[in-house]
């Protein structure tokens, strides 16, 4: 396993165990299922698209709507939809163009339900006149709902220049 995908599991022991460390294991995690894995990189893929075309209506399909959701970008995090969606609108308002690349995209079930993926995320957005240009780790946590894998916690961090 990837540090990119050990770091995705640490994260989700925060979160899911409410700051309880993880448990312990002798033996590395199995391959996940393939329809999960497909699953989980089709609704990342909706995500990166999502942003490069600038659509509020699909990201926001693509969280979870509930008290628990997280998002934490460059050490501030926000909790709850309302807060989230505020935040995400705010991004994606101000930016006249955002380009999204992922590479090594991991993914580890987490039981028939849930899984968390990693990425390596290079994120440029430019407002007209200005040019932010981010690279990083970004982690993802996942659930299946009814209709489809929803994001349940996101943590993107990434180097200053």
């Amino acid at each position: 396993m990837n540090r990119i995908a050990v770091a995705g599991l640490a994260l989700l022991a925060v979160v899911a165990g409410a700051g309880c460390p993880p448990r312990p294991t002798a033996a590395p995690l199995a391959e996940p299922p393939a329809d999960v894995v497909a699953a989980v990189k089709g609704t990342i893929e909706q995500w990166r698209q999502a942003y490069e075309v600038r659509s509020m209506d699909t990201l926001a399909r693509l969280y979870a709507h509930e008290p628990g959701l997280s998002l934490v970008t460059d050490g501030t995090l926000q909790l709850g939809w309302v807060s989230i969606e505020a935040a995400l609108g705010a991004r994606i308002a101000h930016a006249t163009a955002i380009r999204v690349r992922l590479k090594d995209v991991q993914v580890a079930a987490l039981g028939p339900a849930a899984a968390v993926a990693t990425a390596a995320m290079a994120r440029e957005s430019t407002d007209g006149a200005t040019t932010v240009a981010e690279i990083g780790v970004l982690t993802l946590v996942l659930r299946k709902d009814d209709p489809g894998w929803v994001i349940v916690a996101e943590h993107y961090s990434y180097k200053r220049s």
